[in-house]
């Protein structure tokens, strides 16, 4: 029986955490949050900055095999650990990955569709590279955003110059990039074992709310030319990668083509990768009903050196994913993350799936759980996700008793 680390032990380590136990394997989190939601299912648990470095070792020498399920871990301590286990995916992987500057010029070298961007190392740069920026434009941080978080959008110049003026982020190490037409959102993930044996999930549609992650619809409503384009983009960037484990790649898909004409065209759309993500995906929470095999249980194989399997469609339809964010407690008149009134579910026989993830409290835009529909066609399994998620996010009927 193997011992797999994960670092972090939020929803998508618990989600891991139930396919590797499936295969037999014991987990051990390290996660600074007392209460992430894996600690309940873990063999066992380590609290600790990710910069210490004796907690970390403890940590790996109980340890076969180590991933992560966020990319913002801070890869310092990382490094300096004499660790025998590996690290999947790698730590070169990780440190692209994390680093917005890093991962556009990855996106460059190796013939990828990127959007035109600057890098941005200080307010000097930024402010001698302002005739070359085309507007409207979005200032995104290089390390540490995620959920529309160190995102600024410039309309115009006289915005970019206000942000030089008041100077909010110090130190400046940033990418500015140009604010594309959206027509839609796509995502692909990839899972690749030690010896290059790939396979690749169906392409799912995604909408954004706030910027962070509504809906995910699988298959996508695309054509099959343009969901083989994708495919192939996401497998071309895993393998220049070397990935092992898992590679989620997100893409923007326009109308229009960019000013330096970087995107790749197919059907009258243009293709651009947006981000890399190597770890598991909140848009592939949806594997966990609409594939024969999810991307944890894909990543767990990865990790046990268990042979992959192809994740095939289990249906002809559509399925779709809302995620839940706090907003629903809240609107249910209460925080806490257990006290979720349910019972609106037995109207929407729709709905095949709802997963709380366990948290203690609900914030408001916090993701908290998620719903899955399925239907004939796309649109019917998008409304019907959303018809539930605004009957869930009413007053409960118990504290209406009350």
């Amino acid at each position: 029986m193997k011992t797999v680390g994960i670092l972090g032990g939020g929803q998508l380590g618990l989600l891991l955490c139930h396919s590797l136990s499936r295969l037999g394997a014991k987990v051990v989190i390290y996660d600074p949050d007392p209460s992430a939601p894996a600690r309940k299912v873990a063999w066992k648990n380590f609290q600790a900055p990710w910069t210490d470095l004796g907690a970390l070792s403890e940590f790996a020498a109980l340890c076969d095999v180590i991933t992560y399920e966020f990319e913002n871990v801070e890869i310092s301590g990382l490094k300096k650990l004499d660790c025998k286990a590996p690290i999947y995916p790698s730590l070169d992987v990780l440190a692209t990955t994390q680093d917005r500057i890093l991962e556009k010029q990855f996106l460059l070298d190796n013939d990828l569709p990127v959007a035109a961007f600057v890098p941005i190392t200080s307010y000097e740069q930024l402010a001698k590279s302002e005739d070359g920026i085309t507007f409207p434009c979005i200032l995104k941080t290089a390390t540490g955003g995620y959920d529309g978080k160190g995102q600024f959008v410039f309309e115009r110049h006289a915005d970019l110059a206000a942000f030089i003026n008041d100077r909010p982020l110090n130190p400046l190490r940033a990418v500015v990039e140009e604010k594309l037409p959206l027509h839609m959102e796509l995502s692909c993930i990839v899972a690749r074992n030690y010896n290059d044996d790939e396979r690749i999930f169906p392409v799912a549609q995604n909408t954004h709310n706030a910027q962070i992650l509504d809906t995910t619809l699988m298959p996508a409503d695309i054509s099959p030319t343009l969901a083989a384009t994708v495919k192939d983009i996401a497998l071309t960037a895993a393998e220049k990668m070397n990935l092992v484990g898992l590679l989620t790649c997100e893409f923007f898909v326009t109308q229009e083509a960019d000013q330096f004409g970087n995107s790749v065209e197919v059907d009258g759309y243009h293709v651009f990768v947006n981000e890399f993500a190597p770890r598991p995906h909140n848009s592939g929470h949806i594997t966990m009903n609409a594939t024969s095999a999810s991307q944890y249980d894909l990543l767990a194989r990865i990790l046990l050196d268990v042979p992959l399997i192809e994740p095939r469609l289990l249906a002809p339809g559509y399925f779709c994913l809302a995620n839940l964010l706090g907003d629903v407690w809240l609107a249910q008149g209460t925080d806490k993350g257990t006290d979720l009134d349910l019972s609106a579910l037995k109207f929407h026989a729709d709905i095949v799936d709802v997963v709380i993830y366990g948290k203690e409290t609900a914030r408001s835009g916090r993701k908290m759980g998620h719903v899955v529909s399925y239907g004939a066609t796309a649109d019917s399994a998008v409304q019907s996700v959303r018809n539930v998620r605004n009957e869930l996010a009413r007053p409960s009927r118990a504290g209406a008793a009350q």
